[in-house]
């Protein structure tokens, strides 16, 4: 099958099949939304329906109970003018008077059980049929009682719930309260909102309700709780309920409803909305067939537009196929003469410039590939040719080379046998020089250890010298203190002088006083007697510290002594220490020495065996070097082999139709 009619076909049924998918799409989309806005139509038209029903109850309740209100308080001032001013009654008579009335069945009673009420403004209910006494402020309506009572008119209608002190359940209750201000009382009018359904005539609404329509088929009409047609345009006053679609309405009350009248043979759709104030039932709808008329000309207007839609995409699906297999017939020409190497042919749109697409775009791309595969021919036809040329001279020269290379393979081996002779003899150097290092650490060590031992006899010698010294100075300060006691002792002699000398003269003078002083006498003899004790005693300890001052003298003289000695010793302990210092500062010194040229020794092993792995990796390259230029030269014979092939394969293309039959005039 042609490209022309692969494209036709392809895009002609991809066309049509988008278009009528795109057709069943809309139409669908079409017809939920009109059937969805119908029916919101529809529903609204039902609420709008409760809610104008249940407005006009509202309005005729609050009528009903304003009526009711206004008439009990015109009745309120005037038994209140009648009792109060005129038979000067009592507040607490009027109030009984008023109670009496309120709950007076027969006469106020509003709607089935509604009632009149007398509230206080504070929320006690003062008059009331079953809840009297009660308080009702705190309620959740008496806020809008509240709000009334502040208004200008203090009357007004509301709704609320309420439950009786006998009921089990709230209700909902409307209610209409006018104040009346001499008694302080809020007349309160109320009934439950469903008891008021008399109120509302339907023969006021009717025609205006029947008038509203939708469509042909429309129709809107209300039944009760019953099934009774209240409003109806057809079957107004009969009973409904036997119908199917009415049982399911009172059924649910609210909804919406698609069913069949059989009599008619058709289909109707209705929404129904609930009223419970009035327990009726508000229904409105049209017939299916009418909710469907729109889509019956949406339908005739999308099968048309396919239709259209796709006629014009067959034309223009065959103008364009048969436009792109011209352009691809001109690629299939200049293929094809290609393949019989033939580079001069190009390509050239048949398109008008403003027609023209990808395809003539690709054209000129492939012009311009077609222009540089050419010149890569040419490039690669001259360049072949000087490579044929560098190949022969490759060769001749690799040949060269490899003898060369294998010259050198053999003198890199030789050097390879010397440096492994010179690593052995450098490692049993550097074996013997760490010998030498570990003697040299051990000496220092020995020689630090003599050093220490000087050091503490240097420090000892020190300490004996200062004790040495203390002891001298403590000898000089005892000869000074033996001095001092010659001193003493002399003092004391020189005083036994002097008492003997006042003992005998106090004896002198007893002797002459005859019997009266002898015993004075008596005393002057024994002072006599122990002067003369003082003074042998006082010889005795001079001879005693003549001896030890002797005996200090000669122990001051042996400290000297022993001092000169101790300096001599501390000086021989001192030079000792310089000639250690000068022994340890060479032992360091040498073993610094021994340690560096360990380093150096180990330096040159490493350097040795690093030269030596050179030169076994250069013998290495050597003869890989030998190896590649035998491969170089038999690679050369490849390269010649592969040259002229490729001279012979560019040979067969034409790249310049004016080169070329230049060529074969030649």
């Amino acid at each position: 099958m042609k490209t022309r009619n692969k494209l036709f076909i392809t895009f002609g049924g991809t066309m049509f099949i988008i278009l009528l998918l795109t057709g069943i799409v809309v139409y669908f989309y079409s017809k939920s939304q009109i059937i969805q806005i119908q029916e919101d139509n529809i529903g609204l038209l039902s609420q709008t329906i409760n809610k104008k029903i249940t407005a006009i109850l509202d309005v005729s309740i609050k009528n009903h109970l304003r009526t009711f209100s206004q008439k009990t308080k015109n009745m309120t001032e005037y038994y209140y003018e009648l009792y109060k001013k005129k038979q000067n009654r009592s507040e607490k008579e009027v109030i009984a008077m008023l109670r009496n009335i309120f709950l007076y069945p027969a006469f106020m009673k509003v709607g089935e059980t509604g009632y009149l009420a007398g509230v206080k403004d504070d929320g006690t209910l003062l008059i009331h049929p079953a809840s009297e006494g009660v308080n009702v402020s705190k309620a959740p309506f008496w806020q809008k009682v509240e709000n009334i009572l502040q208004s200008p008119e203090k009357e007004g209608y509301f709704e609320y719930e309420w439950k009786n002190k006998n009921e089990q359940q709230a209700r909902k209750k409307v209610g209409y309260i006018t104040y009346f201000e001499p008694l302080k009382l809020i007349l309160w009018v109320s009934a439950y909102k469903s008891e008021f359904n008399s109120l509302v005539n339907t023969a006021d609404f009717r025609d205006n309700l029947i008038s509203i329509k939708l469509g042909e088929t429309g129709f809107i009409y209300i039944i009760d709780n019953q099934g009774n047609a209240l409003i109806h345009e057809k079957l107004e006053g009969k009973n409904l309920s036997d119908k199917p679609y009415i049982k399911k309405m009172l059924q649910e009350k609210n909804g919406k409803l698609h069913y069949l009248i059989e009599e008619e043979g058709k289909d109707y759709i209705a929404f129904f909305s609930y009223i419970p104030e009035l327990d009726w039932i508000a229904v409105s709808g049209l017939s299916y067939d009418e909710l469907m008329a729109p889509l019956f000309l949406l339908k005739i207007f999308i099968i048309l537009g396919v239709l259209v839609a796709f006629i014009i995409s067959l034309l223009i699906s065959s103008m364009t196929g048969k436009l792109l297999a011209k352009k691809i017939e001109k690629f299939r020409h200049i293929f094809s003469v290609a393949e019989k190497g033939d580079l001069t042919q190009g390509y050239q749109s048949v398109s008008h410039k403003i027609l023209q697409d990808e395809i003539d775009d690709m054209g000129l791309s492939f012009n311009q590939f077609l222009a540089n595969y050419r010149e890569l021919l040419m490039n690669l036809r001259n360049v072949t040719h000087k490579l044929l040329d560098l190949i022969q001279t490759l060769a001749s020269s690799s040949q060269e080379t490899s003898s060369t290379s294998n010259e050198q393979a053999a003198a890199v081996k030789e050097i390879v046998s010397t440096m492994e002779d010179l690593d052995i003899l450098s490692k049993s150097i550097e074996k013997k020089i760490n010998e030498i290092v570990n003697i040299s650490t051990n000496t220092q060590k020995t020689v630090k250890n003599g050093f220490d031992k000087v050091q503490d006899t240097l420090k000892k010698m020190s300490e004996i010298n200062d004790a040495n010294r203390v002891t001298i100075d403590g000898i000089k300060f005892l000869s000074e203190k033996i001095n001092n006691i010659w001193d003493i002792v002399n003092m004391i002699n020189n005083i036994a002088d002097q008492t003997k000398i006042i003992a005998f003269n106090a004896e002198l003078e007893a002797s002459s006083a005859g019997e009266a002083g002898k015993n004075f006498q008596i005393v002057a003899a024994e002072i006599r007697r122990l002067a003369d004790s003082t003074v042998t005693s006082t010889r005795e300890i001079k001879e005693r510290i003549t001896e030890i001052q002797k005996s200090s003298d000669r122990l001051i003289l042996t400290s000297e002594t022993g001092t000169e000695k101790i300096k001599e010793g501390n000086q021989f302990a001192k030079d000792i220490h310089a000639l250690f210092e000068d022994v340890l500062s060479s032992s360091e010194i040498s073993t610094e020495s021994m340690n560096q040229i360990a380093k150096s020794i180990q330096q040159q092993v490493v350097t040795f065996e690093q030269v030596s792995i050179a030169i076994k990796q250069i013998s290495e390259g050597a003869d890989n070097i030998a190896v590649a230029t035998r491969e170089i030269s038999g690679v050369t014979e490849d390269l010649y082999n592969v040259s002229e092939t490729s001279a012979h394969l560019v040979s067969r293309y034409k790249i310049d139709a004016t080169k070329e039959s230049n060529t074969e005039k030649n």
